[in-house]
């Protein structure tokens, strides 16, 4: 039996802050989930699963449904994010196209936000409400054996009747060294990359699932914070570096649930031996020089922060307990201690009720001197608080990302940003004026250029900076935003 694991193209995703002229050729991170669900197969039966990414070639649906016939397209499993739902919709379409008989599951972060929904997508077959390893493996035995789906946890399927069948809630496993982490071999490894790096050769990883936290704008799985043991993360460390990986980003919503944490994770690298360079996300409360000065002791490169706001009004509707001294302090920290400092930064939110309003936040930011900064259009996520606050007062329909979810290609208008005070327009602009005024400036040119590493950092870099360009000619004027 073949199990193939698809990540969908990325032709049609509903726009979510960042338009897809400042990603393509910038970054492509290897799809996790996926990696995580073959590792899990292959190290736990006798089973082969095969992921296809289209996103690594950036195909578009004829070159997509060219290549994927190569696939016997048995039992296919499908990565699952709400705002790729077109993309989803248009992979089961052209899988069922190819194979009629295929069974099709899909799973991440949308099935277990969203399960109601996702159970509804036509031509689906089954979605996974939590993790996963275990229950895809279990799928899979069962269908193998000719058996049904009925009573494998975590598990809704669509019966012979098309009603969908609701087994229980799979218990999350506490321990997620449970699931054995991804082998990078089997996959096109070399041709994933990430921006701001210096080694040749990067991946990204993770530490924990889920957030601790429950910042009002955000669309992420809250439903239970888990971390991995350190001895665990520092095994995969040595097994990328085995292949020639010198660099790991890790992509948790937040990689140092506490200062102490991150210390330990640093020791063992010490202990080890290990050499690589990596970097993480956090935030800028609970971060100590401390902590910064023992991470770039063993390795660290980059840190990426969400600010989001630069004056405290900002800060205090985004819930990020901390205030613009903070801030201010823990770039200069990073500066001081040699490590690369990234900001991320939210346009046109609430709280920026004129052009000024949002150019000062501008402004403010570029004070800081991080290092590299990522701008983004605020953009309201559905079930989010602020989605909620917006539908309540009006800016746009409250069922809207409903019917979306319920026919991906249907083409209803979901908000793409938040337009109480300022039109759809101001605030593209604002995304240009961004980028021009940080990454333009003479002090950004000079330091970047004299800080590059290697040839594939200086080709990373000039993709980045063509991406600049490529933002000038976005307008407004489609439906969502322009990606």
């Amino acid at each position: 039996m073949d199990i193939t694991l698809l990540n969908p193209p990325e032709q049609l995703r509903v726009w979510a802050g960042i338009p897809k002229a400042m990603a393509y050729g910038v970054y492509c991170f290897p799809p996790l989930g996926l990696m995580y669900i073959q590792a899990a197969i292959e190290k736990r039966s006798k089973y082969v699963a095969e992921i296809f990414d289209p996103v690594v070639d950036d195909l578009d649906y004829p070159e997509f449904e060219a290549q994927l016939k190569r696939y016997p397209l048995d039992i296919v499993g499908i990565s699952t994010y709400t705002h790729s739902l077109p993309d989803v919709q248009m992979t089961i379409n052209t899988v069922r196209k190819l194979n009629p008989k295929a069974k099709i599951v899909l799973g991440g972060p949308h099935c277990s936000m969203f399960p109601d929904y996702a159970a509804q997508l036509k031509d689906a077959d089954a979605i996974l409400t939590g993790d996963g390893e275990d229950a895809f493996l279990e799928m899979v035995q069962a269908y193998d054996a000719g058996k049904s789906w009925e009573g494998i946890d975590g598990v809704w399927f669509k019966g012979d009747d098309g009603e969908i069948v609701k087994n229980k809630e799979r218990k999350s496993t506490k321990s997620l060294d449970a699931y054995p982490w991804p082998d990078r071999s089997r996959t096109r490894f070399r041709e994933y990359y990430l921006p701001g790096c210096k080694q040749p050769l990067n991946t990204t990883a993770i530490t924990s699932r889920g957030c601790p936290h429950s910042c009002p704008f955000c669309l992420t799985y809250k439903k239970q914070y888990r971390m991995r043991d350190i001895d665990n993360i520092l095994d995969e460390m040595e097994h990328c570096v085995s292949l020639g990986i010198t660099e790991t980003h890790f992509i948790d919503d937040l990689f140092t649930p506490n200062s102490q944490w991150a210390m330990k994770f640093c020791d063992g690298i010490e202990r080890r031996g290990l050499k690589f360079n990596w970097g993480y996300k956090t935030t800028i409360a609970g971060t100590t020089r401390e902590q910064l000065r023992r991470c770039a002791e063993t390795g660290c490169t980059k840190i990426h922060f969400g600010v989001e706001s630069t004056n405290n009004e900002g800060l205090d509707v985004w819930g990020k307990h901390c205030d613009t001294d903070d801030v201010h302090r823990v770039f200069k920290w990073c500066r001081e201690e040699g490590v690369r400092s990234v900001a991320y930064i939210m346009l046109g939110g609430p709280h920026e009720r004129t052009m000024a309003d949002a150019e000062k936040n501008i402004d403010e930011m570029i004070k800081l001197d991080a290092d590299y900064a990522v701008f983004a259009v605020f953009s309201p996520y559905p079930g989010t608080e602020s989605f909620e606050d917006g539908a309540k007062k009006g800016l746009f329909a409250a069922d809207c990302w409903d019917r979306l979810m319920k026919d991906p290609l249907c083409g209803v208008e979901v908000p793409a940003c938040w337009e109480e005070h300022l039109t759809k327009e101001q605030i593209l602009d604002l995304l240009k004026i961004s980028h021009r005024k940080f990454y333009m400036r003479p002090r950004f040119i000079a330091r970047t250029a004299a800080s590059i590493a290697s040839f594939s950092e200086a080709k990373r870099l000039l993709a980045g900076g063509l991406s600049i360009f490529k933002l000038e000619l976005l307008n407004g004027k489609s439906r969502t935003a322009p990606v």
